[in-house]
């Protein structure tokens, strides 16, 4: 096996990966965790019987370690020459610049990824004017294959355009600020049913952006409600940082997002395959857990299992995959598709007299 042949390579991206974090030191601990996240379940061993740790560690014997890293009082450091002395942490000049010991590598697919990319309107707001403008200017010699208009979106929305986008990209920088340093937020906001929630306390979990309806989102737990919530991050007003102690750290926020919050029972769907129904079933409940199973006579059911903050998603997808589908259980799911149908018919009546 040649570990490095290919940039795509794990153990290749590992190695990366571990010289890189070494740069200000690590301790062995440390660097044994980075590798079991990393590698393979089936461990690559030495013709010793040494692990890849041991290869990283320089643990086996002189004509098999890999020599990558030098260790100086019980931590280690990258020994590339690029970041000083061996054993050294890295050069005056790249610590000033911010520069990791080992660029990143970058094959043409990658780059014809990023150059499209680039062309987005949301991407400015994730990486930064300076960040984007760095890309621009290397990436200014690079033709992309790939562009916007060979490709065509199914299953999305279009919304009103985003009248205030200025206070849109602010809200999106101060929560992303707010999940770098792991501190809660206050907010003011309105649902879709026109509530009104004002000065609410919660702790950001993450931003996800939806391909669906253009528009990025927020996962937060709500220490008011002790619930988590989903937010359009466009809809947020008063948004603001606190330090204020909320009793709990992202991670502990993610697994009560994800483990408290499971639906206690699946929606069942009975679905006529016509018109790439089942395909389409798939694609829109993709990030779903789900099982299928033939009914016969071109008929299938299909079982959801969900996170309670997905169910508004859930009855969207579900309306929009047509008369193809029905809802088999639960009950007040089927009640509220047909509630939607019938309130959708009766504003298309209204507005064509």
């Amino acid at each position: 096996m040649e570990l490095f042949n290919e940039v795509k390579n794990r153990y290749f991206q590992l190695v990366f990966r571990v010289i890189n974090e070494c740069t200000d030191g690590k301790a062995k601990s440390d660097i044994v965790r980075i590798i079991d996240e990393g590698e393979f379940e089936q461990k690559v061993i030495g013709k010793n019987q040494q692990s890849f740790a041991d290869l990283i560690l320089n643990r086996c014997n002189e004509d098999e370690n890999l020599n990558l890293l030098t260790e100086k009082e019980g931590r280690f450091y990258p020994a590339v020459e690029s970041t000083g002395q061996p054993g050294c942490m890295a050069s005056n000049e790249a610590k000033q610049n911010d520069l990791p010991p080992l660029p990143v590598r970058f094959t043409k697919i990658e780059k014809a990824w990023l150059k499209a990319l680039l062309g987005e309107p949301e991407i400015r707001m994730a990486l930064g004017n300076k960040t984007l403008e760095k890309l621009q200017k290397e990436l200014d010699g690079f033709n992309s294959p790939i562009k916007r208009e060979y490709f065509e979106l199914t299953n999305t929305i279009k919304l009103p355009e985003i009248t205030q986008r200025e206070a849109y990209e602010k809200n999106f920088s101060l929560l992303l600020k707010a999940l770098i340093q792991e501190k809660p937020i206050r907010y003011s906001n309105t649902d879709r049913k026109g509530k009104v929630y004002e000065n609410m306390l919660a702790l950001p979990v993450a931003i996800e952006y939806s391909m669906r309806d253009g528009r990025f989102r927020v996962s937060m737990y709500s220490i008011d409600d002790k619930r988590p919530i989903m937010a359009n991050i466009f809809t947020l007003s008063d948004l603001r940082i606190v330090d204020e102690e909320v009793g709990l750290d992202r991670e502990t926020a993610k697994q009560l997002l994800f483990e408290q919050k499971y639906s206690e029972e699946p929606v069942i769907l009975e679905v006529t395959d016509r018109k790439a129904a089942m395909e389409r079933c798939f694609m829109c409940f993709s990030g779903m857990e789900r099982t299928a199973r033939d009914l016969g006579d071109n008929k299938y059911e299909i079982r959801l299992n969900y996170y309670l903050f997905e169910e508004e998603n859930l009855i969207r997808n579900i309306i929009s995959l047509g008369p193809y589908v029905k809802v088999a259980s639960p009950q007040r799911i089927a009640d509220e598709v047909i509630r939607r149908v019938k309130k959708s018919i009766e504003m298309y009546n209204e507005k064509n007299g």
